[in-house]
This record gives C-alpha cells, structure tokens and sequence, in this order.
C-alpha cells in the first residue's frame, strides 16, 4: 500500500519560463514532479474553480480529462492547457483502495497515446480513506 501526500513545491525554470509553485504528488516520500519533467500539478496554482474541477477529477466526482477514464495528474506548467500535454493515470477504485495505474502522456486534439518512459511509474494503491482526506486538502492549503 502506497502513501500519498500534496507537498508545495517549485517548478524548476530555466530562461523565460514561468516561475510556478504548485502542489506535488509525494508518493511513499518521493516526489512524482521529479520523475516527470516539465509539468506540474493541476493542484494549488490555478483559479479556485479549476482547482476544485481538478480536486473532483482525482476523486472520480468529475469525469476524467481523457476518454478510456485517464485523468491528468501533471499538466502544461506554463498554462495548464491540456492541448500541450498532460501526464496521465487511470484511477480507479477497487474496495477500499485507489489505483493509480497505466501512466502516459497525451494531449487534447489527437487520440495518440504515449506510454513509453512511464514503465516505471506507478501502478499505486492507496487507501481509499486516507486518499481522499490527502486530495481534499488541495482546497484548503495556502502557500
């Protein structure tokens, strides 16, 4: 059983890209961001509402971002679009357990799937208690 945690952290920038301080994925003490490249959590940066979508998407409140049930867990550091991409996990809940599992990228306007340099990321189960009460505190945590 894995355990996960929202931790503040810094996009590392280089020349004119936009400094961003979002919400990590810290899972079993290591951050998900640092495996990821250059995207970041649709957790903490972005408008209430679209944090609070994002929050309900984790949750399976809301319909996942993609077809076939992929939800984004990293996305566009620079605007959040998901026309420029996003990191991607199927979430689903099996009894008292989240699973984060079949990781890729993908973006919005084509049906490609990408899965290769995430075969070592994930599958992640969760508690399904301890889980949501992590999520759910996207919407309370300031910076």
């Amino acid at each position: 059983m894995s355990r996960i945690e929202l931790k503040w952290t810094d996009r590392v920038t280089t020349g004119s890209q936009t400094p961003r301080r979002f919400l990590d994925f810290v899972i079993d003490d290591h951050s998900l961001y640092r495996k990821v490249g250059d995207l970041v959590s649709p957790l903490g940066w972005l408008s209430a509402e679209e944090n609070r979508k994002a929050v309900n998407r984790l949750l399976r409140k809301e319909p996942a971002d993609f077809r076939n049930g992929r939800t984004s867990i990293f996305i566009c550091a620079e605007c959040g679009d998901l026309g420029c991409g996003a990191m991607f996990a199927v979430i689903e809940r099996i009894d008292d357990n989240i699973i984060w599992r079949d990781f890729g990228y993908q973006n919005s306007y084509d049906d490609a799937v990408h899965t290769d340099g995430f075969e070592d990321i994930g599958p992640f189960t969760f508690n399904a208690t301890e889980y949501h009460n992590e999520i759910v505190r996207a919407l309370v945590l300031k910076q």
